[in-house]
């Protein structure tokens, strides 16, 4: 929906005679009042209208003709404008403005996107209510994208998305990094700056990025086929990706071999204490702490007239996956925080007599399992009438080394490609002058896998938004539990693949926040000293200051110098010093895979490790969830993890 405002041109319809219809032409919904269009860059405009349409284009005096393609798309190129405004835009059929778009300043136009920490809004950050107050920008535009999922690509943003000048009303909900950052490169160059924040809390990686473009991947390819599927046939799918569930779950070791879903009856079963809630209030010490996945059990007992009607089963709210069998067959897998499952089932699938209901509900984080209310656990019959599943629940921890289910391809914020669709294809064709790229969180559990869909992210963004456009990546912080052992990266495997992906492409920067998490919170609230960590890098990578030693000291290569390696550091500031010891802490020594701790100290603006004649392939610096590194230059930037091979 347009704020700008919209007239029809009578005159143009009324060429068209008696009862034909025809829709004005118009720009797309990214363009509204209030925009920021890039700088010093052609201002590229497009939009739709009846196929074939003619009409007029104009920006502020300027005007061309355009003609809509077969498809009803058109766009329109003008000349470069500097920084400043306001300008116009706007649309007219036969002398009759259709469309104007006022109050469009230009400037630099950064994408902000991500999980949870992108999205973390102003309103909750250190000195929230101070900070809101000050939000009064009239050269800071600010374009929220509403959460929305999608299967195909769509041209239009979700719901009400439109630009807004910076207000304290306005920037109360908006992302406090991109604020923060638009904030200060408004400042630095005395521009204005337009922001575009669409990012979704717990979000993967893989659903923002281009089907097109992950699917052309063969690690990727069945997956993205498979929602191709589920596009047309959701039956044919959800059959396809239960047999792969219980595939996953068969071949990992960790299983015992057990296949709950054709032998419910084995092995040993509890009975859930009172009410189906949060597995950790049961007062189970194994599950008291438990993440991870929970096999919940019920049979219940049907009349053969209940048995011969199709079926609806309610099994209430669940948090975060479940996986669901009736009688041996999948019947349904949804992912959802806290959401209702419904799953319909025919009377093929019913039994006179005994019939058992299995669920497999995971959880990653925070309250989880099988939330009721007892109202919605039920069999809801073809004929109105219903069997109540609220009691008699019976329950078996499954072991936390058992692997996480791959999520289907659907599922929403976890699958393939549904908030790319949404939420960044209709901005296709925008010129940008940067991007800001903060997750990983979600995808930590496969890091490894993460460099290569980076930079999948990171071509479709260039493909979309102009070729080498500069991307800025947050590296996730420390959070978690502490280390007490080398060889255990945890976390660490993500954060080296973005240090990876950012060392092989000069137009990707990292920003190093290693310092800046807390162990027991994954939202830290200083958003503002992460902001300033993205503009030292962003004014390196995008305004080619070259004196700005972006993410503080880097690893530049480990050498073997007789019984020690040294280690050299490039981007130090004021030199290398440590904090709280007079050793670097957190270094370990690597060889075929094993790993242990060892004591290094600084040498000028390197670090030396007495190693003896013990053979060493790989140093690892600051590796685990949440680890003590202390590390930094003088000018308090710390070096960030790192894996390095030995010279």
């Amino acid at each position: 929906m347009f704020t700008s405002r919209m007239m029809m041109a009578c005159g143009a319809l009324a060429l068209l005679g008696p009862g034909a219809m025809a829709e004005a032409p118009k720009l797309a919904s990214v363009f509204t009042d209030h925009m920021v269009i890039q700088r010093d860059a052609p201002v590229r405009l497009f939009g739709t209208a009846d196929p074939g349409a003619e009409f007029m284009v104009s920006l502020d005096a300027a005007a061309t003709p355009v003609r809509a393609g077969r498809d009803g798309r058109w766009w329109t190129e003008f000349p470069d404008l500097s920084a400043g405004g306001p300008h116009e835009i706007s649309l007219s059929t036969e002398g009759e403005t259709v469309q104007a778009v006022e109050d469009v300043l230009a400037g630099d136009v950064f994408l902000c996107s991500g999980q949870s920490n992108m999205e973390y809004p102003l309103s909750r950050v250190t000195y929230a209510e101070r900070e809101v107050a000050a939000a009064d920008h009239p050269n800071i535009r600010l374009l929220q994208v509403e959460k929305a999922l999608s299967l195909d690509p769509d041209t239009d943003l979700p719901g009400e998305s439109a630009w807004a000048v910076t207000t304290p009303e306005t920037a109360a909900e908006f992302s406090a990094v991109c604020y923060y950052t638009g904030r200060a490169i408004s400042e630095a160059y005395d521009i204005p700056v337009g922001l575009i924040n669409s990012s979704w809390g717990g979000s993967r990686i893989e659903p923002w990025i281009d089907g097109e473009i992950i699917g052309a991947v063969p690690d990727y390819a069945d997956d993205v086929a498979l929602l191709e599927t589920y596009k047309t046939d959701r039956g044919a799918a959800a059959k396809a990706y239960s047999e792969s569930w219980q595939l996953g779950w068969r071949d990992d070791p960790a299983t015992g071999g057990t296949t709950p879903w054709e032998n419910p009856e084995a092995g040993d079963w509890t009975p859930v204490p009172g009410t189906l809630r949060d597995w950790r209030t049961w007062g189970d010490a194994e599950l008291t702490d438990h993440l991870g996945m929970v096999w919940h059990k019920l049979s219940f007992t049907l009349t053969a007239q209940q048995a011969a009607q199709a079926a609806t089963i309610h099994i209430g709210a669940i948090d975060d996956t479940d996986m669901t069998w009736l009688n041996g067959t999948a019947i349904g897998t949804t992912f959802d925080w806290g959401g209702l499952r419904a799953y319909e089932v025919p009377a093929s699938l019913l039994q006179t007599g005994e019939n058992t209901l299995l669920v497999n509900a995971h959880n990653d984080y925070g309250e989880g399992g099988m939330n009721g209310p007892d109202a919605e656990l039920r069999v809801a019959f073809e004929d109105g009438t219903n069997l109540s599943l609220a009691e008699g629940w019976m329950y078996r921890k499954v072991p936390a080394e058992v692997g996480a289910p791959k999520p289907a391809p659907w599922f929403t914020i976890k699958g393939y490609t549904m908030l790319h669709n949404a939420m960044v294809a209709p901005l296709d064709g925008l010129r940008l002058k940067g991007a800001i790229w903060y997750q990983g969180e979600s995808n930590a559990g496969e890091g490894a896998a993460y460099e290569g869909l980076l930079n999948l992210l990171i071509q479709d963004w260039r493909a979309k938004f102009g070729d080498g456009l500069p991307v800025t990546v947050v590296q996730l912080p420390r959070y978690g539990a502490l280390p007490t052992e080398a060889g255990e990266p945890g976390w660490g495997v993500i954060r080296e693949s973005m240090r990876r992906a950012a060392a092989k492409d000069e137009g990707v920067g990292l920003t190093v926040t290693i310092d800046m998490g807390d162990p027991v919170d994954i939202h830290p609230p200083n958003k503002l000293a992460v902001a300033e960590r993205v503009v030292r890098v962003m004014k390196a990578l995008v305004y080619g200051e070259e004196d700005a030693a972006a993410s503080g000291p880097v690893a530049a290569s480990a050498t073997r110098e007789d019984d020690a390696i040294r280690i050299a550091f490039e981007g130090v500031e004021d030199g290398l010093e440590t904090v709280s010891s007079d050793t670097v802490l957190g270094m370990e020594l690597c060889e075929a895979g094993t790993c242990r701790f060892a004591s290094a100290a600084l040498d000028g603006e390197a670090v030396i490790i007495e190693t003896g004649d013990v053979p060493v392939s790989e140093i690892r610096y600051c590796q685990g969830n949440s680890p003590l590194c202390n590390l930094f230059d003088g000018n308090g930037l710390p070096a960030g993890p790192f894996w390095i091979d030995v010279e």
